[in-house]
């Protein structure tokens, strides 16, 4: 995919502010909108722009289990694991990485009992083995425009 710098500076303003306009950022560009949403659109229809995300409060929506999951999965369960995975609720994140853990997953949920009763009802059935929980104490930064 082929990516100019009309392209950089319309991600590098959605990777701030993923709500602005084609007004907006055509205003903030000096490009008409029309050029910025044709530019989007290739961009989203290449997959570019994957999609759109939302940053939670987790204190005052509810969340007060937010955790990364490192864990191992036997190679013939991998896919059907991850496929699961992809689909199930709570989880946030699926990730390919390397080290002997080689799947990390972002999960949340109400209460720390209710994570760990997610971990054994929903993850440990996939074929997920060796689990480590990492919780997340406090978001030190947070993405950027928040």
């Amino acid at each position: 995919m082929a990516v100019d710098d009309l392209d950089r500076s319309i991600l590098r303003a959605l990777q701030k502010n993923g709500k602005l306009t084609n007004e907006e950022l055509g205003k903030l560009l000096a490009k008409p909108s029309s050029t910025v949403r044709d530019h989007i659109k290739r961009l989203e229809e290449e997959r570019g722009i994957m999609g759109y995300s939302v940053a939670v409060d987790e204190g005052r929506t509810g969340i007060g289990a937010d955790a990364y999951l490192a864990m191992d999965v036997p190679p013939e369960k991998m896919d059907d694991a991850l496929s699961e995975a992809l689909s199930a609720d709570g989880i946030l994140e699926v990730l390919h990485v390397t080290g002997t853990r080689r799947i990390m997953l972002r999960v949340q949920a109400e209460t720390e009992n209710d994570l760990l009763f997610f971990i054994d009802r929903k993850i440990r059935p996939l074929g997920f083995r060796d689990i480590e929980i990492i919780s997340i104490l406090d978001h030190v930064s947070r993405p950027p425009g928040i």
